[in-house]
């Protein structure tokens, strides 16, 4: 991994400090945002509640991460694009309360063709992936697997803490 110029960490082969945002058409009666998928048809994308609080466990995150992708008009999304980004949400909610002192913000949104993940913590270090021999204890497997499933994943250095965010495609092959 290398830094870019704002201090992000940066995964070979990806644009993580870009932010790929598409211009949304309209927004429906119901308070949905009607952006392109994958496929070509439209989808309803749930505007984010600024008021909604932090989950407190990552069972809530994928609830909530759910929820939004259950609000996506046309076919059904496959369920191992569900699968990967439930459980990149998953990972990214449970380092942060296990390593990183807690969840200080998150948030998830439809984006370009993919789900955005982005959680902040209040620990300054960076993630980390220890080498499977000195692995002698459950778990160290999280932050390789978001590196693997995510399109781009960006740490960024905050004043109490860091926030990651990753980048799911909501389509299979990863586009």
């Amino acid at each position: 991994m290398t830094n870019d110029a704002a201090g992000r960490e940066e995964r070979p082969g990806t644009a993580s400090g870009t932010r790929e945002r598409q211009p949304v058409a309209a927004v429906d009666a119901d308070g949905h945002q009607r952006v392109p998928r994958p496929d070509g048809e439209r989808l309803r994308e749930p505007m984010a509640s600024a008021h909604e609080p932090c989950p407190g466990t990552a069972a809530d995150a994928r609830e909530r991460v759910r929820r939004l992708l259950d609000g996506l008009a046309g076919a059904p999304l496959p369920p191992r694009v569900v699968t990967d980004i439930l459980l990149v949400t998953s990972e990214l909610v449970t380092n942060a309360l296990r390593h990183g002192g807690g969840i200080a913000a998150f948030r998830a949104e439809i984006v370009g063709g993919a789900v955005r993940v982005t959680v902040t913590d209040r620990s300054p270090t960076p993630p980390s992936s220890a080498p499977r021999s000195q692995i002698v204890t459950p778990g160290g497997f999280g932050w390789p697997l978001v590196q693997r499933l995510s399109r781009s994943v960006a740490v960024t250095p905050a004043r109490d803490g860091k926030t990651i965010e990753a980048v799911v495609p909501l389509a299979p092959d990863g586009t």
